[in-house]
């Protein structure tokens, strides 16, 4: 006899590959998770005798069961692939970064060790769960499934598939620069984003890979930049110590380095076995209204990164690749074509 609500079937294959760390070393994969189910179905004929409503629920219980065992496991690959994340991406804002100096990890991350070169924590949002969770390949047209587990097992994909508010990181590297832009009374706010991301690379990469120049009328903000090793400029020394590399323009920072900038070739995309420059050298421009063209030329500069915050919308920074808008209330949003900068 044929059933007129079918039997519902939720086969979990979990596989382990142990945990390995993928070459970002950012996340650990994790076993990789089938979720395959067999739809209930209607019975089409016109004489079989109907299943009890009882039973039917019961069925529908015990997948909806199955799902919350399957969730729980979820939730514990997401909680590690988050804590994970946390480890190599620390909240700038909590005091994270200075329990890390002076311990092995300061300057944990040079050129000859790719992972997370030039990765700096921007802020938190939303990312893929390394978890793979697969649909069922088969299933039957829609007249032919059960709403409840069909809904059920939608919205289980749709929700358990993505990690909230994890560390986001900017390959600061990858580009020949990344502009931000805000309302002139958010000035403030951008500032911050711009010291954590200074903070962070500072921490976390050596004054012998990395060097700092800062650009900015505001130099109450920038002040404390001066302790910092890779902001020394080692040509100019005298008895209190090198010069920092503090300008109030830029034509400053020119008059000072246009034959460091100059020296370096075009920009290219890092790629795996390329020779990269000795130093890498992060300018950034927090100066209104500031041209960063003479810095970046046509094309951008090997080994030379801006982070600008000049509200500049001319800037070949202020595209959707690099340009990122706070929004009202201070989000920080990657720029789209429907996201204008203005």
């Amino acid at each position: 006899m044929l059933f007129v609500g079918a039997a519902i079937g939720l086969m979990v294959m979990l596989y382990s590959s142990g945990a390995k760390q993928l070459s970002t070393g950012s996340f650990f994969i994790f076993p990789v998770m089938m979720v395959s189910m067999i739809m209930m179905m209607r019975n089409r004929g016109g004489g079989e005798k109907k299943s009890r409503g009882s039973a039917k629920n019961q069925e529908r219980a015990d997948y909806l069961r199955k799902l919350d065992e399957l969730r729980v496991d979820v939730h514990k690959a997401a909680k590690a692939q988050a804590k994970e994340i946390a480890f190599h991406h620390p909240d700038p804002c909590d005091g994270s970064l200075a329990t890390l100096i002076g311990t092995p990890r300061m300057w944990e991350r040079s050129p000859q060790r790719r992972g997370n070169w030039g990765h700096l924590r921007l802020g938190v949002g939303v990312t893929r769960l390394k978890t793979n969770l697969r649909p069922p390949t088969k299933v039957p047209p829609p007249e032919y499934r059960e709403t409840v587990t069909t809904v059920a097992a939608r919205d289980f994909l749709q929700a358990q598939n993505v990690l909230h508010d994890v560390p986001r990181p900017l390959h600061v590297f990858d580009q020949m620069g990344w502009s931000f832009f805000g309302e002139p009374h958010q000035r403030p706010i951008v500032q911050g984003i711009l010291r954590s991301l200074v903070c962070q690379l500072c921490v976390f990469h050596g004054p012998d890979d990395v060097q700092v120049a800062i650009i900015s009328d505001d130099t109450q903000a920038w002040d404390w930049a001066k302790w910092l090793p890779h902001n020394a400029d080692e040509e100019f020394v005298d008895a209190c110590g090198p010069l920092r590399w503090i300008f109030p323009d830029v034509k400053a920072f020119l008059d000072r380095l246009d034959g460091t900038v100059r020296s370096r070739p075009p920009f290219a995309p890092i790629m795996e076995g390329m020779e990269l420059p000795i130093r890498w050298l992060v300018v950034v421009v927090d100066l209104p209204g500031a041209d960063c063209s003479p810095i970046l030329g046509d094309v951008g500069r090997m080994g030379v990164s801006v982070l600008e915050a000049t509200g500049n919308e001319a800037s070949v920074l202020a595209n959707s690749n690099s340009a990122y808008i706070l929004d009202e209330i201070g989000n920080l949003l990657k720029a789209s074509a429907d996201r204008e900068i203005n």
